[in-house]
């Protein structure tokens, strides 16, 4: 079990009780997306969450009454747990935003000492919304496919995922925004090769589709 599976352990089961809040679903589905292991954990505890109001206690040979106090323990434990896993999410958030800060850095000085501009890319306009704009560029690069995404008019403090879909049907997070009252201009990375990106679009909390484009087809 990796350190990511550990930390959602308390998270999956108020997933399957209906308790998660907005930040933390949205959290929760990214690490489903690339695990495997934790989406069949989800389905059985699911399964088990949706049978619980079917049990007959009257076939009980005796009718045991838990601890005045089990509540209390569940509820600490459960309290517990999840301020472990923010705190560690808040450490990795802390650590990312160093490493971005410190790769923008290193961009800016190989643009000053380097002469010339990047590529142009593949652009792309979002048919959107009456009130949003939005546009991106994509380019080819190590880890992936980069997105120079700008958005303007998405509800100011609701969370947003944008995401680039391969030609497998997979679809790959390229990271998580918050509309804001001004426009945005983002860099994110998904770790799917610009030639294989067969589509690009961006989800609210509720994982409906606010943007969407498919990707021209490359030149041959």
């Amino acid at each position: 079990m990796s350190d990511g599976c550990r930390e959602m352990r308390a998270t999956l089961g108020a997933a399957a009780l209906g308790g998660l809040e907005p930040a933390e679903e949205i959290a929760l589905r990214a690490h489903l997306d690339g695990c495997a292991n934790c989406r069949e954990t989800l389905r059985e505890l699911s399964s088990v969450a949706r049978a619980l109001p079917l049990a007959d206690a009257s076939r009980l040979s005796s009718s045991p009454m838990p601890s005045p106090a089990l509540g209390e323990h569940v509820f600490d434990r459960v309290a517990r747990e999840r301020s472990v896993v923010r705190t560690r999410r808040r450490r990795r958030i802390a650590w990312a935003t160093a490493a971005a800060v410190a790769a923008v850095a290193a961009i800016v000085a190989l643009v000053v000492l380097v002469p010339g501009s990047p590529s142009p890319g593949t652009r792309v306009e979002f048919a959107a919304p009456a009130g949003v704009e939005a546009h991106a560029t994509l380019r080819a690069t190590g880890a992936g496919t980069e997105v120079d995404f700008h958005v303007a008019g998405l509800t100011v403090d609701h969370y947003y995922w944008l995401w680039v879909t391969g030609d497998d049907g997979e679809r790959i997070a390229a990271g998580t925004f918050q509309g804001t009252a001004r426009p945005a201009n983002m860099v994110m990375t998904a770790a799917v090769p610009l030639h294989d990106a067969q589509r690009i679009w961006v989800t609210d909390a509720h994982n409906r589709v606010v943007l969407d484009r498919t990707l021209p087809a490359p030149a041959a």
